[in-house]
């Protein structure tokens, strides 16, 4: 497995979660045509993971 993607509720809370552990967005936070938030980061054994927020849910 190279890479595995996440639907999270809240993408800030999830990252600073994830800072907490060491783990940092590769690029920074993409905002998709005002439907997702989405960033990269480098988890466990160098997967990728990629933490998506949908913008449209409530």
């Amino acid at each position: 497995m190279h890479r595995v993607a996440f639907s999270v509720d809240d993408l800030d809370e999830s990252l600073a979660i994830a800072a907490r552990h060491g783990c940092r967005p590769l690029r920074g936070v993409a905002n998709y045509r005002d439907v997702y938030r989405l960033t990269y980061l480098r988890g466990p054994s160098g997967i990728l993971v990629m933490l998506a927020q949908d913008l449209t849910r409530s």
